[in-house]
């Protein structure tokens, strides 16, 4: 999607601000206004939504401004912005929430750039990204764009051969949005993709991953991706039998194989928890419909036998418990980083 020239990446619609500037959304509002009230809330943020643009300008300066989820008291002020110079790393820099923040960013003088002259082209411009691309992360939170000033010099989106040639679109539970590495970006998403060279498209919701028809069928109609990776069950251990968690969740997959057959389709079973039947002492009826769920899963790839259907387990891809935080739900910094390492690998023989 492109605004003034610049790209607006995971981004599928903009809104009016109260007070200026355009919200950046990644679910239309007609899906939004179909998900629980918590849903609702949580499909506001822009969590893995980017400005990518290129210039020639030594100084950018952006109007920015954003609202916090408030769904738990650190998150306040945990209003991550991560900018990259293609695939290198710029600047991590907090932004205030509640008021426009008006921030620099310089390419270090013209330092940077002779040193991009310097080096072989092959590592200065993988399939990754190119170095010439700016890149402005969001993390977990409404973020609002007011402005982008490149001084008079000119902007534009990057071209095709500037950005990864292929999507992978993730949808799941709070651990897909981005819950709880100290920052965004080093969340199990952006890492498998960074593995991969591949883009990332963040449609996690926290706490309302619940598999809708309307999800279902947004998702099925998108069709700028190249691989789906859907992170499934977690959110609906505790309000939902597994029969309702059978029906949604085969209408979820059916729907994506019809419209796109042959396109990778990966599902990924509940990861390790505090839940989970090799690390409770006790089970209970969220433990027992983990485990239910998690077969419900296994069955339905085995069932449907389809060449691009794939099944990951959760507990390959975290195997590690001590990864997780105190929460003994969501993975830390260590967690993530595992997590996108093995996923890695497992996605890579699908591509």
């Amino acid at each position: 999607m492109i605004n003034h020239s610049i790209e607006l990446h995971n981004t599928v619609e903009l809104e009016p601000a109260e007070g200026g500037g355009q919200y950046l959304r990644r679910f239309p509002r007609a899906v939004r206004e179909a998900l629980s009230p918590l849903g609702r809330w949580v499909a506001q943020e822009s969590a893995g939504c980017e400005l990518r643009f290129v210039t020639e300008a030594e100084s950018v300066r952006l109007a920015l401004s954003s609202i916090a989820s408030g769904l738990a008291p650190w998150e306040l002020n945990n209003q991550d912005l991560i900018v990259f110079k293609g695939a290198f790393f710029h600047s991590h820099i907090r932004i205030e929430p509640g008021k426009v923040n008006h921030i620099h960013l310089a390419d270090i003088g013209g330092g940077v750039r002779n040193g991009f002259l310097g080096l072989k082209p092959e590592v200065r411009d993988t399939e990754y990204f190119s170095h010439n691309v700016w890149r402005v992360m969001f993390g977990r939170y409404a973020a609002v764009l007011h402005d982008v000033d490149t001084y008079g010099y000119p902007v534009r989106p990057p071209q095709p051969d500037e950005v990864p040639r292929r999507r992978i679109l993730f949808y799941g539970s709070s651990i897909t949005n981005g819950a709880s590495p100290s920052v965004y970006h080093l969340c199990y998403v952006q890492q498998t993709a960074r593995l991969l060279n591949a883009d990332a498209l963040n449609l996690g919701l926290s706490g309302s991953c619940h598999c809708e028809k309307e999800v279902a069928d947004y998702l099925a109609a998108r069709d700028d991706w190249d691989m789906i990776v859907l992170e499934l069950g977690v959110n609906m251990r505790g309000g939902f039998t597994p029969d309702e968690f059978r029906l949604r969740s085969r209408a979820l997959v059916e729907k994506i194989i019809r419209r796109h057959p042959g396109k990778p389709v990966v599902l990924v079973t509940i990861f390790p928890n505090g839940q989970s039947p090799q690390n409770a002492r006790e089970g209970g009826a969220v433990q027992t419909n983990q485990s239910a769920f998690d077969e419900i899963l296994r069955d339905l790839v085995r069932s449907l036998g389809q060449p691009s259907l794939h099944l990951v387990e959760g507990r390959d891809i975290l195997r590690d418990y001590r990864g997780i935080t105190k929460d003994l739900i969501h993975p830390g910094d260590y967690g993530h980083i595992e997590m996108g390492a093995n996923l890695a690998a497992a996605l890579r023989k699908l591509l």
